[in-house]
């Protein structure tokens, strides 16, 4: 160890020579003994931070980030679905366009503002792309390659898009009445009253509906990808809905044209009707509807709000019958509309109809 020198005060300075072959200094102390123990535990300090740096591997984002997102493909334990594992996919490759080349401990809370900023003009987009980098860093922090993440923007998680507009019954209504196939009225009127997902009702096949008990079995959902196991929530997720008579009465009239097995709902050439061709026949429906606004999935949201206004039903009957496993999604599905309001108000009672006694 090097010998601390007296300065003219007449105090004691220690200094050293660091690993790096720079002079460094430990401060001046009131005795030569105090300086030298500073000396020993700043050159300890000082080799063991430059040990750790040398044994640090540096990480590149776009490999760290491609091989996490791999352990989250559709089929792993936590993994995505099929369609948010793709549309995760689309999202990691926008950050890599930013972020790929760099190393996740490089990544500074400064550069990953500056993308926010810069990518401003898709703000629903952006929020869901910020969200797949907090989830990476949150990773990169859990496996000790970074000491704090870098996402640190406040209120960048809040929900960017515009109200839907709310739709009724009578919507529906008007839908049915622009059909012009015995099959779209089939399938507008299993949407209506069952609250399935597209997906769900474009899968299911004429062995899972049973028109004595009014039952349909939902086991498998139709995907961009082909056919799925279970339901959006889970592989392993299914769930049998009781079917409303007026639902029963139109599949039946399909049954008697159809032959009587395989998938109910069937494009030109005979084979099962897609998602995309589903997509497709409901906007040509919903321009001879007028309703240009309307979305084919707001009809499960339709469909959901009328179950939840029957006498009895909770919270837990609206779940099981969207197949939701959150509230807050659950809760998403309710809407209420100024028909729905003037009518509660008649009800209303007048409390100063009486003069209290």
């Amino acid at each position: 160890m090097e010998t601390a020198r007296q300065l003219p005060s007449g105090k004691w300075q220690g200094r050293f020579t660091g690993p790096d072959g720079k002079r460094c200094t430990a401060g001046t102390h009131d005795s030569k003994r105090k300086a030298e123990k500073a000396v020993a535990l700043k050159l300890a300090e000082v080799t063991k931070k430059r040990s750790e740096q040398e044994a640090k591997t540096e990480t590149r984002f776009d490999v760290f980030a491609e091989t996490w997102l791999y352990s989250r493909r559709p089929g792993e334990p936590d993994g995505y679905s099929p369609g948010g594992y793709y549309k995760q996919q689309k999202r990691l490759a926008i950050l890599i366009k930013t972020f790929g080349q760099q190393h996740v401990e490089d990544i500074t809370a400064a550069q990953v503002r500056a993308w926010w900023n810069g990518y401003s003009h898709a703000p629903c987009a952006r929020r869901d792309i910020y969200g797949l980098l907090k989830q990476i860093m949150a990773v990169a922090l859990d496996d000790e390659l970074i000491s704090r993440s870098p996402c640190r923007i406040k209120g960048a998680s809040k929900a960017m898009a515009k109200p839907r507009p709310t739709f009724t019954e009578s919507d529906i209504a008007s839908l049915y009445f622009a059909t012009e196939s015995a099959q779209d009225r089939a399938l507008l009127t299993l949407l209506s009253g069952t609250a399935m997902r597209i997906g769900e009702a474009v899968a299911l096949d004429w062995e899972d509906i049973s028109f004595f008990d009014r039952k349909a079995n939902v086991e498998r959902h139709l995907t961009p990808w082909g056919m799925r196991s279970g339901t959006k929530t889970g592989e392993n997720e299914a769930r049998v809905l009781a079917l409303p008579t007026w639902l029963t009465d139109e599949l039946e009239n399909l049954y008697r044209a159809s032959e009587g097995t395989g998938p109910i709902f069937r494009n030109q050439r005979g084979g099962r009707l897609s998602v995309d061709s589903a997509e497709r026949m409901f906007r040509k429906l919903r321009e001879r509807a007028h309703l240009s606004a309307m979305h084919l999935h707001d009809i499960r949201h339709v469909s959901l709000t009328t179950y939840a206004r029957q006498p009895g039903v909770t919270l837990k009957d609206i779940m099981a019958r969207g197949g939701h496993k959150s509230t807050k999604v659950a809760m998403g599905y309710q809407h209420t509309d100024t028909e729905r309001d003037e009518a509660m108000v008649a009800s209303l009672p007048n409390p100063m109809a009486r003069k209290p006694s």
